[in-house]
């Protein structure tokens, strides 16, 4: 396979951890905290525009075409933004809109930095500003890894975003959001109830999933009954806010661990009733009855599959029959619709305001 030209190589950065994976942090970008004041925001850049200088001393022409291109394509445009009073209020105001967003949709973010993790076990204003700091110092020391001290940087900003918007790792009340692959030493895990040992663990997501939904990823083993106790009652709040593709999708991983377990078939049974999956339906509910005969949520849920009311079955038959009518009228006025003109270029608040809407929509 032939490599790019050295022209097109430098056209790629691209972070996608943390605040950076949904559009560029900068912030991680100068090594700063969110909460900088404008005029440290100053100091920064030019200690930093300094070191990218392409007349420093040290630099090779290979070097120096680097240096020139980050502070062209990662610095300036940071500073830019920064320190225009209204684009940073607006910047300062789309982090409480993304942390909310992905609290709502419960996507289960990899963190892989050590620092991250530790912050995200034992969040607190003092103990993200100096991780911050500390990495900020060999940030810009070497060029190679530039990129890396960024991405670590925008990993401590998206999980103080989201601890300033009330998002606990780990709490019983809230749905996972963020997913440690590392945990740091003595760090407390609500899944294992237990703290680590004195070495990192690695948490690996299971091979057979590529896709971005919610994955709970925890150590348990088959006859860890507290970890799959935990993960049932993070599937009550999917119930709850009707999210019945993740609760499918999180219960049947459950079943692999423990295909006895009466509640999580019940709750199965219940997800397959929301989608109009009867024949399914009964299937999981009458399994968990026969675990456990007095399993309450299958038994609430049965007798309606069991003895459909007449009226109800021929009142949901003419409600379908007229959504279907309905659905085939509008497919018919969209079609008559104009071609809409193609999508402007649009810029880094407009691209997130975008994304924001979007997840809305879904």
């Amino acid at each position: 396979m032939s490599q790019l030209p050295k022209e097109q190589k430098l056209q790629l950065i691209r972070i996608d951890r943390g605040i950076s994976q949904f559009n560029h942090d900068y912030y991680a970008a100068l090594g700063l905290p969110i909460v900088t004041s404008p005029v440290y925001i100053r100091h920064v850049y030019l200690s930093i525009a300094r070191i990218l200088h392409p007349d420093v001393f040290g630099f090779s022409n290979e070097e120096k075409q680097i240096a020139t291109h980050y502070l062209a394509k990662l610095v300036n445009p940071a500073y830019n933004v920064l320190m225009k009073e209204q684009e940073r209020q607006a910047y300062q105001g789309i982090f409480k809109l993304l942390a909310k967003r992905l609290m709502q949709k419960s996507r289960n973010l990899p963190i892989h930095s050590a620092t991250a993790c530790e912050l995200m076990f034992a969040p607190s204003d003092g103990l993200y500003e100096r991780s911050v700091s500390s990495i900020a110092k060999k940030q810009y020391q070497s060029l190679k890894n530039i990129l890396e001290y960024t991405a670590e940087i925008s990993e401590l900003n998206l999980v103080y975003i989201l601890y300033k918007e009330g998002y606990q790792y780990g709490a019983d009340n809230v749905p996972p959001v963020l997913m440690p692959m590392v945990q740091s030493k003595n760090a407390y895990s609500p899944y294992s109830n237990s703290y680590a040992s004195s070495s990192s663990q690695y948490y690996s997501p299971p091979k057979d999933r590529h896709d971005d939904d919610t994955i709970i990823q925890t150590s348990i083993g088959t006859n860890d009954i507290k970890a799959i106790s935990d993960r049932l009652r993070i599937c009550e709040i999917y119930l709850s806010k009707s999210d019945w593709k993740t609760a499918l999708k999180e219960l049947r991983e459950i079943l692999v661990l423990d295909k006895n377990n009466s509640k999580c078939l019940a709750m199965l049974g219940v997800v397959y009733k929301n989608i109009n999956q009867l024949k399914m339906a009964k299937i999981s509910l009458h399994q968990a009855l026969q675990i456990n005969p007095r399993e309450p949520l299958a038994l609430k849920h049965i007798k309606d599959l069991d003895n459909p009311n007449p009226t109800q079955t021929s009142a949901n038959t003419k409600q379908n029959s007229q959504s279907n009518s309905t659905s085939k009228t509008n497919s018919a006025k969209t079609t008559q619709k104009t071609q809409l003109p193609p999508p402007q270029k649009r810029g880094w608040l407009s691209n997130l305001l975008g994304w924001a809407s979007s997840d809305d929509q879904k």
